[in-house]
């Protein structure tokens, strides 16, 4: 397995052999896994996600979506009405994203949504408007990658119920959900973003 820097001020990779248990299907059948982690105070803080094949539309673990603000904590805060400015970074799969402003806190519609076409491998800028009219809460970036054809094959990235936790990756083929997993994409203070 390829024990993968997540942090990019990290400049060091290893390589690395992990076996791993539970990471199979109910069938019992092994699904491979990609091992992401980073040296911290005095060891290896890890994250194991599924390996997706790279034909899947998908976001960079290197470059998590982010919302770009310059406050030192790395802490997106914004007034309602403002335009709230965001990046994802798609794989060369990628053709379409949909990025949905969503409140971490309330199963309500989004309150801004973005449509972007790409021919991969790009950095997308994404400008949420929103409602000067908006109570205030936390938000985060729902996102719905697809290839082609949307209909044969789309990836949400969406808020797994523990806020704290990682994106969850959701595979839908001909309308079907295929593949539910864990990713190693966290919501760091720039993946949220106050709106107050």
């Amino acid at each position: 397995m390829i024990l993968r820097c997540v942090r990019p001020a990290l400049a060091l990779c290893t390589l690395l052999s992990l076996p791993l248990a539970g990471c199979g299907n109910s069938e019992g059948e092994q699904i491979p896994v990609n091992v992401f982690g980073s040296t911290g105070d005095g060891g290896v803080l890890g994250c194991v996600q599924p390996f997706f094949p790279e034909d899947h539309p998908d976001l960079s673990v290197l470059n998590p979506p982010v919302f770009i603000t310059d406050a030192p904590n790395g802490q997106a805060v914004a007034d309602p009405g403002d335009t709230v400015e965001a990046e994802i970074t798609v794989n060369s799969a990628t053709r379409y994203a949909l990025v949905e402003l969503k409140d971490a806190w309330a199963n309500i519609p989004p309150i801004a949504t973005v449509e972007l076409d790409t021919p991969g491998n790009q950095i997308l800028e994404v400008l949420f408007f929103t409602s000067e009219n908006l109570r205030p809460s936390r938000f985060y970036m729902r996102i719905t990658l697809c290839g082609f054809d949307c209909d044969e094959r789309e990836v949400i990235f969406d808020m797994n119920p523990d806020v704290n936790s990682d994106y969850e990756r959701t595979l839908i083929e001909d309308g079907e959900v295929v593949q539910v997993d864990r990713t190693c994409i966290d919501f760091i203070p720039r993946a949220t973003v106050l709106i107050q």
